[in-house]
């Protein structure tokens, strides 16, 4: 069962100029470890910044918590696999949020055309233990439907 959905949309030029003007000081602020080496590997900085601040403030929406209620920016993050698909992760701090607010697994996509990230994050809520899954609501099923003949 879905426990929430949250979407962020943001001018990569605004992130270009914070960058610009606080360098390493807003990395340090924004990054979660994990995300700091991947932007250490990446070829556009400025792009991988704007998505990842986008895909927090979504995550946080999905939560319900905003940057506040115990969650800071650096406590929810996105962190690629070896695929390249997108994960989401918790400092220990958005970790114990979380587990309190029931939260299971995420999902996160993210998008940037014409200057623009958007990023899409799906929060599920954490089974109860021993419950059955719930096959019922469609969670996790895509259709795709073609409305030309």
């Amino acid at each position: 069962m879905i426990y929430g959905i949250g979407i962020d949309v943001l001018k990569v030029e605004r992130i270009e100029r914070v960058y610009q003007k606080h360098g390493e000081r807003f990395v340090s602020h924004l990054l979660l470890p994990e995300e700091r080496a991947q932007l250490g590997r990446t070829a556009r900085p400025v792009r991988f910044l704007a998505m990842r601040f986008a895909a927090k403030e979504a995550i946080v929406k999905a939560m319900g918590t905003g940057f506040s209620h115990g969650v800071w920016i650096r406590d929810v993050g996105v962190v690629q696999n070896s695929w390249g698909k997108p994960e989401v992760v918790y400092s220990e701090r958005g970790a114990k949020v979380r587990d309190a607010l029931n939260v299971g697994e995420g999902h996160v996509t993210l998008t940037d055309e014409a200057g623009l990230v958007v990023a899409v994050a799906v929060l599920m809520r954490r089974a109860a233990p021993g419950a059955a899954p719930d096959a019922g609501t469609g969670a996790g099923v895509s259709t795709d439907v073609d409305a030309a003949p």
